[in-house]
């Protein structure tokens, strides 16, 4: 929405157009407050802007109205449509600056002095989060491989499951249970795939909190999944299992690997990495890289390219956890360009799912959590400089 003239401006209205929102249906939040505004001829009285994440993920979408500082959880059009007249319900306001007051958001820690810590001999828990889905198939797949990993551990350990959104219990519910069942020392493990936003920044503000109200409780935050050879190998296993021969030349095949997709450098570049071992493990002339969204190529860019440049064959390679709207989303993907291109072979390989190498990569983040040796207590301290420096307030996924 371009504005020439400032002098009419009353009010700067932001909304986040973060990955989580933009998920969430952002887009369509941006055009309804945009076509309200339209609609009401207020275009010299109103600006808006798009943002990325404002750390306020579980309240998708998330739209800042200044100068009032008014915070709002947008999940509805009406909703969407009122912030312009100012008449949105209380249920949907975050937070007031003008009134100075929370309303939605309040810490769900219970009973704090009920668990403080008497002497007795050191009990741990794990902690494991997943990311959440709107599709409860995934959740119940990571419950499900959690539950599988229980049985490779110390049965001294507590170990339980959590999600940063979509799904319960959450981060915070997650810390509470452990600690209600004894822990004195609870270790975070994300179950992310590539270092971004969720594990700089939202877990580790989760934990952060937690130590405010439990400082008794020793906790320690395990490093996400990253670059790991084990991850290369579970690949080549879903290629192979679409009968794709590693160990053969394939002059007229194309490998489309499909990542979330994320506005964080180091994310893009990690996985611009994995990719790059993939290809150094293949006979292919293509390997193509692709997003399902927040950044580009797009998944129907990288299909043409791969088309472009010559690909009888094209593999269409999640680098997926487990399923989940996206995953689905993908498999229409291919049924669309099988029809677009009836003389190319298009085939989608399977996601991680319970693929015992990323167990055995899992169980090596806890054991170093565990052991003092992971990487996520500097991305602790990293968070802690963060906060110190640009502020973070505290939220819930």
């Amino acid at each position: 929405m371009t504005t020439w003239n400032l002098t009419q401006m009353q009010r700067h209205v932001l909304i986040c157009n973060g990955s989580t929102c933009m998920g969430a249906g952002a887009e369509e939040v941006t055009q309804q407050i945009r076509d309200e505004i339209r609609i009401n001829r207020l275009d010299e009285k109103i600006h808006t802007s798009r943002t990325r994440c404002n750390g306020r993920c579980k309240d998708k979408c998330v739209v800042i109205d200044y100068p009032k500082g008014t915070w709002y959880s947008v999940q509805q059009e009406e909703t969407a449509r009122a912030i312009v007249h100012e008449s949105v319900a209380e249920n949907s306001i975050i937070y007031s600056m003008e009134n100075g007051e929370r309303k939605r958001g309040e810490s769900r820690f219970k009973g704090i002095n009920k668990y403080r810590k008497k002497r007795g001999p050191k009990k741990k828990a794990v902690l494991f989060v997943g990311h959440g889905s709107r599709l409860e198939a995934g959740n119940e797949e990571v419950r499900q491989f959690i539950d599988r990993i229980k049985g490779q551990v110390d049965p001294t350990l507590l170990v339980e499951t959590c999600f940063l959104e979509f799904a319960s219990p959450t981060i915070e519910d997650g810390i509470q249970l452990c600690i209600e069942k004894g822990a004195d020392e609870v270790h975070v493990i994300p179950i992310i795939l590539l270092h971004a936003g969720h594990s700089k920044l939202h877990i580790p503000a989760e934990i952060e909190h937690a130590k405010e109200h439990f400082p008794d409780i020793h906790f320690t935050y395990g490093q996400t999944i990253g670059i790991h050879e084990e991850v290369i190998d579970i690949l080549l296993t879903r290629l192979a299992e679409v009968g794709f021969d590693v160990n053969q030349k394939h002059e007229d095949t194309a490998i489309l690997f499909i990542g979330r997709g994320s506005s964080d450098m180091d994310a893009k570049a990690d996985f611009y990495k994995i990719s790059s071992l993939l290809w150094e493990k293949l006979h292919v002339p293509i390997v193509e890289n692709a997003f399902m969204g927040v950044t580009t190529p797009t998944v129907q860019e990288g299909m043409e390219r791969c088309i472009e440049l010559g690909a009888k064959r094209v593999i269409m390679l999640p680098y997926f956890l487990f399923t989940g709207i996206l995953m689905e989303r993908m498999k229409k993907y291919a049924g669309q360009f099988r029809e677009d291109h009836p003389n190319t072979t298009i085939e989608i390989a399977e996601y991680f799912g319970y693929h015992p190498n990323l167990q055995t990569v899992l169980l090596e983040r806890m054991n170093q959590a565990l052991d003092g040796t992971s990487t996520g207590m500097q991305d602790l301290e990293n968070f802690r400089k963060y906060a110190e420096e640009h502020g973070y307030e505290h939220h819930h996924h």
